[in-house]
């Protein structure tokens, strides 16, 4: 069953260049290094990341959680060998998904010149004694 939703469209220039480094604060808070290394195997790694952050911003939404707290790390988004992203959580992320009976996080992203965008979509059992309708 779908458990939540969430969508996210990014202005990709407000992403820095200066800021995608593995020695840069915000990209040490919101990439992993196997994202780090996917990118550097990309012809615009500027594009992979522009979308893998609109996809962690739709992933916690899709999560309905509130972005304090959130670490955008413990979403981590790679690509699979048909070509599709794919999400792991991590930490604190893992637990609440598992908690809400979260099994799988569905995404899709995209890019244009200057906008990436993201769906995602949790899905799984729900918590247990989970009603979707009062008795």
């Amino acid at each position: 069953m779908v458990l939540g939703i969430g969508t996210d469209i990014l202005k990709i220039d407000r992403l820095l260049p200066e800021t995608l480094t593995p020695a840069d604060s915000f990209f040490k808070k919101t990439f992993t290094a196997e994202e780090a290394e996917e990118a550097a195997t990309r012809p615009n790694p500027f594009h992979y990341f522009a979308t893998r952050f609109a996809g962690k911003e739709a992933v916690f939404k899709a999560l309905r959680l509130h972005p304090d707290g959130v670490r955008l790390c413990d979403i981590e988004i790679l690509t699979s060998l048909d070509g599709s992203p794919y999400v792991i959580l991590h930490g604190r992320l893992l637990k609440i998904a598992e908690e809400k009976g979260i099994d799988q996080i569905l995404l899709s992203l995209s890019y244009d010149t200057d906008y990436a965008i993201a769906y995602a979509l949790a899905q799984g059992e729900g918590p247990q004694g989970m009603t979707l309708m009062p008795d």
